[in-house]
């Protein structure tokens, strides 16, 4: 008999855009059974598809191991074989499209709502299946990353701790009136089943630094939810499960901050 296993159940909420958005990198992932063809030949054609979306290529090796396997065995990183990675990039380079012979996937750094994001994906994703006809897909995976800084939200860290912003619900350690203010690192990992998929969400206090201020550095809160469904999923039906990927990430964030927090990223309302 197969394992029924509950899947976490979240509450729903009026969908917004934060005008002081959080969002710091939006990721959005297809893996597919290894095509020879793109690490043997060159992807003129998908470059000649997109070029006028992303006009600059870049190109990158990476080891043939999960990420998590190859820090743990640098030593043996020469004997282990490389992909090549293909990258076109934006001109103003904050938006990334990668292409290798397992994966193609879309990175921004100014995500403003997912209908943007969807269609740019989706645009690369019909490319890709056109020139290289996948026979489906192996992993699907949306990963969304919020980083909390009070200075970008002009809220004064004295005023509101971070028990006024972060939910008892996810770190009850924020609110220890015996503890709360000796935290100096919090850092959480889970793995949650949902419907359609599970995501891995890490989430924790961080050291934040600013690139225009060298020497600035400021407390903040990461939330970084990784949504993923494997292992076979056709064609057909991967927009449906981005769509629920999307709808799930909303609603996890919403519940895992407090009314204060949302009201001060200024929330719209939208269809």
């Amino acid at each position: 008999m197969e394992e029924v296993r509950p899947d976490m159940k979240l509450p729903n909420y009026q969908r917004v855009i934060y005008h002081r958005t959080p969002l710091i990198e939006v990721v959005g992932q297809v893996r597919f059974p290894t095509i020879l063809k793109i690490n043997n030949q060159e992807p003129f054609e998908f470059q000649e598809k997109v070029r006028f979306d992303y006009p600059i290529f870049q190109q990158s090796q990476s080891l043939n191991l999960p990420p998590e396997i190859a820090a743990l065995v640098p030593q043996i990183g020469s004997l282990v074989p490389q992909h090549t990675n293909y990258n076109f990039l934006s001109e103003n380079s904050k938006w990334q499209l990668s292409l290798n012979r397992d994966t193609l996937s879309l990175a921004t750094f100014e995500y403003r709502q997912y209908e943007e994001f969807k269609e740019k994906f989706t645009k690369a994703v019909n490319i890709f299946e056109e020139i290289y006809n996948p026979s489906f897909y192996i992993r699907l995976g949306l990963r969304y990353r919020d980083l909390i800084l009070r200075s970008k939200l002009k809220i004064d860290d004295k005023d509101k701790p971070w028990s006024e912003l972060i939910s008892p619900r996810i770190a009850s350690e924020l609110h220890s009136s015996e503890w709360s203010d000796s935290i100096r690192t919090l850092v959480k990992n889970l793995e949650i089943e949902i419907e359609g998929g599970r995501v891995n969400f890490n989430h924790g206090l961080v050291i934040a630094q600013d690139p225009s201020q060298a020497n600035f550095q400021e407390p903040g809160y990461l939330f970084d939810a990784d949504f993923f469904v494997e292992p076979k999923i056709n064609k057909e039906d991967i927009w449906n499960v981005f769509d629920n990927f999307n709808r799930t990430g909303g609603k996890l964030f919403r519940w895992s901050i407090t009314e204060q927090l949302h009201a001060a990223m200024e929330p719209q309302p939208i269809e």
